[in-house]
């Protein structure tokens, strides 16, 4: 660079760092004039203009210095501020990972780059960059090191390198965070809250580091704990935005979710039109029964990212919104426009089955439905025979036998009560009836049973698993795991009501678990008939879990298998599952109320049969059904794909 081009770069920087930003304009563009091919002063100028918030010229000067000098990377880390300030994340990541990958880790692109990621909604990459950030702008080349064995899956390197700093200073807290990811790594949850304690003992101050223990306590379920954290970060705070996210988050998943809207909110006020809040606040719109406005939050969402399929898709189940033309051509330019991934096209394709079913359009909206279904199934990792090899192991150790023996002596003053089976079976409907009752408080879906039974060995001797386990467990050790589970569903309990529902489905396998550890838990199986479960789960997208669904034969074998557990527990615990059936209830709901209730020990209440008038927010894709009067379309709604199901059917044949 020329000394007289630098010397005027120079003064324009002095000026502008004086904050006069007025006259470093001035001065940028009459030497600018002088000058119209300086590849410095034409960046230079558009950095200016973009911090003085003039967007449109700022974007002019920077594409202009990218186009006299292609790999310089500081108009392109600009471009990528400038675009993630128009809440552009997607255009912002491809600049910023060109800047990065021109100047290699400079610590403001590498930060940018993760914002936009996160805002794109790719929160793993975010966070690996991230973390990446945090190590290069960290005094110690060891900790860089480290971070890049941990990158490259060399654990016990990067282990190795932390350790050596902490010899050196065992308080350092940038070589305990790392040492604690490190550990999440390598599935050693333990450890890793140990150091994540301890950095922020440390460091109280540093809220980033409390954001960190809180999300990995949200990962482990432990949500009040995490909430409790997150709440005590002020609001001033300069990571406040992510905290109110990571918070509303968490206080939709125990239910709170009027708390959580507020969260969604306050991350708005911040920082407007942020796709992920404006997401989050449509889905507690809607569960709360504000229909209307979850709509315009989910379009306000795609308005600022079309590219979110969650919202296109949510909105499209929604009771009583059919897309329009313009909408089914959005979602099909997008698919074909190729700016979407595999894992984005995926809620794409439902929205437009969803969108095509409504028209009456049956074989178009199954043709998108078994292709959403088929990118899907590519993603998520489901083993049928591992499942049937677990149930067999469940059926095998939960015999009579032992089910008549060592019980726990867990308190009872609180009655869980669990709804279970295959998704989309009647469980809500099932719930709402409960939780229209005055002493019961429907909690949706806890995943606390199957982290007890994957837990349950820890501070065993030996090498046993569940379910084998239970063997070795003693009264007072089953008594713990019914406390443990207890504690944790009392988070969702909020009003301390003396009955609470749990509906995970997948608690079918377990109902000798809860019977051991819950002697006094009341369990409901909602059944529906096998064709119309199994096609309402292929034309469900869940939000996680239930991988078994993506598959038509996979999807019929698990329903087997799920009979087949059932009938187990029927014979070794004779009377303890009442099964409802969901056509049941649809032909005669008040004697059905009369059954569940009674099973439950609780004195009928007219509510339960008035169930859709109860206003409780609802968290699960039934959420709108179970606030209409009880209807009878929905039981023959599956003959609508009938001329697609031979292969159901076929895998269905010994319980049809």
């Amino acid at each position: 660079m020329p000394g007289d081009s630098r010397l005027v770069v120079e003064e324009v920087l002095r000026v502008a760092g004086d904050g006069d930003l007025n006259q470093a304009l001035a001065l940028c563009q009459s030497k600018l004039a002088a000058a119209p091919e300086d590849v410095n002063l034409t960046a230079l100028l558009g950095a200016i203009l973009l911090k003085a918030g003039q967007t449109d010229g700022a974007e002019q000067y920077l594409q202009r210095a990218i186009f006299l000098e292609p790999e310089f990377a500081k108009p392109h880390e600009d471009l990528g501020a400038l675009y993630l300030e128009r809440n552009d994340p997607e255009r912002a990541v491809t600049f910023y990972e060109r800047a990065v990958a021109l100047a290699g880790p400079l610590p403001s692109a590498v930060k940018g780059l993760a914002v936009a990621l996160l805002r794109s909604g790719r929160t793993e990459e975010a966070e690996a960059i991230r973390l990446q950030h945090f190590a290069n702008t960290s005094d110690s080349p060891v900790l860089a090191q480290a971070h890049a064995r941990r990158m490259a899956g060399d654990l016990p390197a990067a282990e190795k390198l932390c350790q050596d700093l902490l010899q050196k200073n065992p308080n350092d807290v940038a070589a305990l965070r790392m040492l604690a990811f490190v550990a999440i790594d390598d599935e050693r949850y333990a450890v890793a809250e140990s150091f994540l304690q301890r950095v922020v003992k440390l460091a109280p101050e540093s809220f980033s580091f409390v954001h960190d223990l809180a999300r990995f306590l949200g990962d482990r379920g432990r949500y009040s704990e995490a909430i409790e954290l997150l709440e005590r970060i002020p609001d001033t705070a300069k990571e406040y935005p992510d905290v109110q996210q990571t918070l509303g988050d968490m206080l939709a998943i125990i239910g709170r979710s009027a708390e959580a809207q507020t969260a969604y909110e306050k991350c708005l006020t911040i920082r407007p039109n942020d796709p992920s809040a404006l997401l989050g606040r449509a889905h507690m719109l809607r569960i709360a029964g504000r229909s209307d406005e979850a709509v315009k939050s989910y379009r306000e969402c795609i308005a600022a990212r079309p590219e979110i399929g969650d919202a296109w898709w949510n909105m499209a189940t929604m009771r009583g919104y059919e897309a329009s033309d313009d909408d089914v051509t959005s979602m099909l330019k997008l698919l074909e426009s190729g700016r979407l991934d595999e894992r984005s096209e995926i809620p794409f394709r439902f929205a437009l089955a969803r969108a095509f079913e409504k028209r009456k359009d049956f074989e178009r909206a199954w043709e998108q439905y078994v292709r959403g279904n088929s990118a899907k199934r590519a993603l998520v990792k489901y083993d049928p025979v591992e499942i049937e090899s677990q149930n067999r192991a469940i059926k095998d150790v939960f015999n009579a036998t032992f089910l008549e023996t060592t019980k726990a002596s867990t308190p009872s003053n609180t009655t869980p009560v669990f709804v279970l089976g295959v998704p989309r079976s009647g469980s809500t409907l099932v719930e709402q009836v409960l939780a229209s009752h005055s002493s019961v408080a429907g909690c949706g879906e806890l995943p606390y049973i199957i982290m007890l039974s994957t837990s349950a060995a820890a501070g065993t001797a030996g090498s046993l698993h569940y379910p084998k386990i239970l063997n070795e467990l003693d009264a007072s050790q089953l008594t713990g795991l019914g406390r443990t589970y207890l504690h944790y569903a009392m988070a969702h309990n909020v009003d301390g009501q003396p009955f609470f529902t749990d509906k995970m489905p997948a608690n079918f396998s377990h109902v000798g678990l809860i019977s051991q550890i819950l002697p006094h838990a009341k369990i409901i199986d909602a059944r529906r008939s096998p064709m119309a479960t199994c096609v309402a789960n292929f034309r469900q997208l869940f939000a996680q879990g239930k991988n078994q669904s993506y598959d038509l034969t996979e999807l019929g074998e698990y329903y087997l298998q799920y009979v087949d557990m059932m009938n187990h527990w029927n014979k070794v615990l004779p009377g303890k599952v009442l099964r409802v059936q969901y056509e049941d209830v649809v032909a005669d709901i008040e004697s059905q109320v009369r059954r569940i209730l009674d099973h439950c020990g609780l004195p009928f209440e007219d509510a339960c049969v008035d169930f859709h008038t109860n206003s409780r927010p609802v968290n699960t894709a039934s959420s709108e059904q179970v606030r209409q009067p009880i209807y009878g379309s929905a039981v023959e709604f599956w003959k609508n794909y009938e001329p697609y199901l031979d292969e159901l059917r076929e895998v269905l044949r010994p319980i049809l």
